[in-house]
C-alpha cells in the first residue's frame, strides 16, 4: 500500500502518540465486521421488513428501530441483536494488534466483547464499563479501560437501540458523556470502523468544538473506506455519494479529525501492522559484550 506525505505524517503521529502513552481508540461496528458482525443497517433489515419498510430507502436507522419498537416492543428487537452478536467469539487480527499496543483507553458503541477478549489474549486485564455505576468502580491491576457507551450484549435490555434511548442518553448516561469529553480533550483518538453517524458522538464533538475551538482542540484521526464505484450500477449515483463523502471528510476537520482513506478493509490491518512495527523499532535496545575489544 502506497502512502502520500499526509498519510505518512498521520502514521508517524500515531506512533508518536503511542510512544508517549497518549493514544486512545474509538471502535465502531466496522472493526468487528471481519469477525462476522453485520453493520447496523443489515442488523435491522430483517426486522424492518416485517413492518413493511424498505430499509434501503431510509437513512435514519435509529428512527426505524423506534418504529419497530412502537409496533412490536423491545423483546424481539433485543433478542435479534443478541442472537446476531452471540456468534462473535474470536477477535480479528485488527483487534489483536490494537490490544498488543500500549493503549489504555478504548471506547466503543459495539455490544460485543471482542475488545475484552483480545486484551485477555495479551494477558491484559480489562476494566469494562457499560453501565453508569461501573464508572465509579476501579478494577485492581487493570491494564486498560473499555468504555461500552451503548451497553453490552450481557444486558441487552439496557442497550442503546432506539430513538427514545438516544433522547434520554444525556440525562441517564451523562457520566459517559462527561468521561468521553474529558478523554477527547486529553488524549489523541484513533476512530476505526466508525461512521460518525451516532448522535451521541456528534453532540460530544460539537460541544468540544464550541468550547475549545479549532486552535485549542486536540488532533484526532480516523480510518475509513473509500466509496467504491463497483458498489453502484449508476455512475451518477456513485459520483454523488463520492462527492458527499469528500464533503463529510472535510467537515470532520472542524473537529480536528484527519482521515486516512483505504480501498478495502484489509488495508486497515496493513496500516496497524506498520504502526506496530514502527513503534517496535523505536523501542529496540541493542546491547553487547566482548571479552576483549582490542584496539577498538
Amino acid at each position: 500500500m502506497q502512502f502520500n506525505n499526509e498519510q505518512h505524517h498521520m502514521i508517524e503521529r500515531l506512533v508518536t502518540e503511542l510512544d508517549e502513552g497518549n493514544l486512545a481508540v474509538f471502535a465502531g461496528a466496522g472493526l468487528s465486521i471481519a469477525a462476522g458482525y453485520v453493520d447496523w443497517k443489515n442488523l435491522l433489515k430483517p426486522l424492518i421488513s416485517e413492518i413493511g419498510i424498505d430499509i434501503d430507502k431510509e437513512s435514519d436507522l435509529v428512527a426505524l428501530a423506534q418504529y419497530y419498537f412502537n409496533e412490536n416492543g423491545r423483546s424481539r428487537l433485543t433478542d435479534h441483536i443478541l442472537n446476531e452478536i452471540s456468534g462473535l467469539e474470536e477477535p480479528t487480527r485488527n483487534h489483536q494488534i490494537l490490544a498488543s499496543l500500549p493503549i489504555s483507553t478504548y471506547w466503543t458503541t459495539n455490544y460485543d466483547n471482542l475488545i475484552e477478549k483480545s486484551l485477555q489474549k495479551e494477558n491484559k486485564l480489562a476494566d469494562v464499563k457499560h453501565r453508569v455505576p461501573h464508572l465509579a468502580q476501579t478494577k485492581k491491576r487493570r491494564s486498560a479501560i473499555v468504555y461500552k457507551m451503548h451497553g453490552d450484549k450481557a444486558n441487552p435490555n439496557e442497550a442503546i437501540l432506539i430513538k427514545d434511548d438516544y433522547e434520554k442518553y444525556y440525562r441517564k448516561h451523562a457520566q459517559f458523556i462527561t468521561a468521553l469529553s474529558g478523554d477527547l480533550i486529553s488524549k489523541t483518538f484513533l476512530f476505526i470502523g466508525f461512521s460518525f453517524e451516532d448522535p451521541n458522538i456528534d453532540y460530544v464533538l460539537s460541544r468540544i468544538q464550541v468550547e475549545y475551538g479549532e486552535q485549542n482542540a486536540r488532533q484526532h484521526y480516523a480510518i475509513m473506506r473509500k466509496v467504491k464505484e463497483d458498489n453502484y450500477t449508476d455512475l451518477a449515483e456513485y459520483e454523488y455519494v463520492k462527492r458527499k463523502q469528500e464533503f463529510f471528510i472535510n467537515d470532520l476537520k472542524r473537529y480536528q479529525i484527519a482521515t486516512l482513506l483505504v480501498d478495502e478493509f484489509d488495508e486497515i490491518t496493513e496500516i496497524l501492522n506498520i504502526i506496530e512495527k514502527r513503534l517496535n523499532y523505536r523501542n529496540v535496545f541493542i546491547s553487547g559484550s566482548a571479552h576483549e575489544y582490542g584496539e577498538f
